[in-house]
């Protein structure tokens, strides 16, 4: 419970701060088509556009509701490892619940429209619950993962070949192979029941799109459709990417992974295959994404935590040391830390790097010297508890701050690589100064006309979608006299001799396949990137404007 109220928390604070992207404006889009009883069509996402429709239809179209489901069913993530402690273990299920509480990839993803979240939550809850021999809610998971988009097949294929290949190495069907003994008639009757029935109500946006159900099967045609396009991240983003966002999972995970096949253990295999085996298959597949990456940490957190159970003991004595020990190593790197945030600093002199890389070498000789010391003095038993509890402090304290820091929780604003093409939206101003001069002219008989000319994404019509009367079109025509338009910078509407021009930044991207490798390493210690502007023109009609209206 504790691990759920945590998860709830970091995926539900300041959910709605941020605007959507052009990709989340989309899918909000055809969720506000269904809330508003309009003809849609939905993608492969069809699950969420039919429960956050009937969220719209209840209360409003706001930021925070276009994420609510997403970060809802991000949260439910925790949970995952109950229903297989019995396979994982008790103690090892409750550690992956804390970690994926927190962990800043899971976290990060849950506050994403369109990301793989919800399909990998749905497909291993359905594995679970059929596991339980709970078949109807196994038919429920398993019908909205089918409607959660491409990523859901993306992990039903890393799934299915991690079972294959560790069948074939070390017999793996042992692994499920009592539950189907489990399953009567009934049981197959009620998940089938379960799975139509899920997939035809929220398909159909609880009955306000029927025409929504034409997207139940868009996830897989998406999916096929992958393998013969264009890559659209650079395939070494995705390591970067892991690094950056799951290295305790990397470290923890090899460490689990390695044991597992040493000890011939069957579990640890197939979580092992299934994170290596994941990670070709990404770098291999052209549609493929860093978000994409929640399929490969997973297994590797489980895996972490299966060994973090085994490997820890409380020291039956001289506990106080084995606390200073760990004070130690935390202490060390936190100096670490601080040293390489100065030494990706612009302003250091080239001449005291040389200082600052043999500060971050002494930390870490420190470390080892450390627990060398309270292995020889004391016991391997203490050494060993004074370093997984400081390794275990550092890396949580690390992953909170990345959560809350490269998510939106924070109040910078946050430039992630989990859609490296995706522009971050800032349409404050414009939508301020466009509420400005409606408010001017509140009094008038007509209201103010809206034109968007040369400017039609998803990002930005969802960013004025409570504006009316609104017409986004190729160019304005001359003999129209909207009272607002908006242009991109650098176009000039024939109509622009009675209007009053000012151009603002709306969004901001960063240009990933450009960076140099020092401006990589200052991202991932400082998350500090260079940018590169996105402006407009809003345009206002001169007689709308305070000066023009007392002429």
């Amino acid at each position: 419970m504790g691990a759920l109220v945590i998860g709830l928390a970091f995926r539900l604070i300041r959910l709605g701060s941020l605007s959507l992207n052009n990709m989340e404006g989309a899918l909000a889009l055809q969720a506000l088509t269904v809330a508003r009883g309009d003809k849609a069509l939905f993608g492969g996402h069809s699950a969420y556009a039919g429960l956050t429709g009937l969220s719209f239809s209840l209360f409003s179209s706001s930021n925070f509701l276009a994420r609510f489901w997403p970060a809802l069913v991000g949260a439910l993530l925790v949970c995952l490892p109950l229903l297989f402690r019995d396979m994982i273990g008790h103690r090892p299920a409750a550690l992956a619940a804390i970690v994926l509480a927190i962990s800043p990839e899971m976290v990060g993803l849950s506050r994403i429209v369109g990301s793989p979240m919800m399909a990998m939550v749905f497909l291993l809850s359905a594995l679970g619950f059929w596991l339980g021999s709970k078949p109807i809610l196994a038919g429920m998971s398993l019908s909205l993962g089918l409607m959660s988009g491409p990523g859901f097949w993306v992990g039903v294929v890393m799934i299915g070949l991690s079972l294959a290949l560790v069948e074939w190495l070390a017999g793996g069907q042992d692994l499920f192979s009592q539950v189907t003994d489990k399953w009567h008639k009934t049981h197959w009757t009620s998940f089938g029941l379960a799975f139509a029935l899920t997939l035809l109500v929220v398909g159909t946006g609880f009955f306000l799109a029927p025409a929504g159900l034409s997207g139940v099967f868009a996830g897989l045609v998406d999916f096929i459709l992958g393998f013969g396009q264009s890559r659209t991240a650079s395939a070494g983003l995705i390591p970067f990417a892991l690094l950056a966002y799951g290295a305790g999972a990397v470290i923890f995970g090899l460490w689990g992974g390695i044991r597992g096949m040493l000890i011939k253990c069957k579990l640890d295999q197939f979580l092992f295959i299934w994170a290596g085996l994941g990670l070709v298959f990404l770098l291999v597949y052209p549609a493929s994404n860093p978000a994409d990456l929640i399929w490969v940490t997973l297994p590797l957190w489980v895996l972490s935590a299966r060994v973090t159970a085994y490997a820890w003991r409380k020291p039956e004595s001289f506990k106080l040391v084995a606390a200073i020990g760990a004070v130690l190593v935390v202490v060390v790197f936190a100096f670490m830390l601080l040293a390489a945030r100065t030494l990706v600093s612009p302003n250091l002199p080239q001449a005291q790097q040389i200082n600052y890389l043999i500060a971050l070498v002494g930390g870490v000789v420190l470390v080892v010297a450390v627990i060398f010391l309270i292995n020889y003095g004391w016991t391997e038993e203490v050494a060993r508890a004074s370093l997984l509890l400081g390794l275990a402090v550092v890396f949580s304290a690390g992953m909170v701050s990345v959560s809350v820091n490269s998510t939106g929780i924070g109040p910078e604003t946050p430039y992630t690589l989990w859609y490296p093409d995706e522009a971050v939206l800032i349409p404050e101003w414009l939508v301020v100064t466009i509420d400005r001069t409606l408010v001017w002219n509140a009094r008038g008989t007509e209201p103010v006309s809206i034109a968007v000319a040369g400017l039609d994404t998803p990002g930005l019509r969802w960013a004025m979608r409570n504006y009316e009367p609104l017409d986004f079109v190729p160019y304005v025509p001359p003999q129209t006299q909207p009272g607002v338009v908006l242009t991109p910078l650098g176009v000039i509407p024939e109509i622009s001799h009675g209007y009053q021009g000012q151009s603002l930044v709306w969004a901001r991207s960063v240009p990933w396949r450009g960076l140099a490798p020092d401006q990589y390493l200052t991202w991932l210690i400082t998350r500090e990137v260079p940018t590169i502007p996105q402006e407009v023109i809003l345009w206002v009609r001169t007689d709308l404007m305070p000066g023009g209206q007392t002429e």
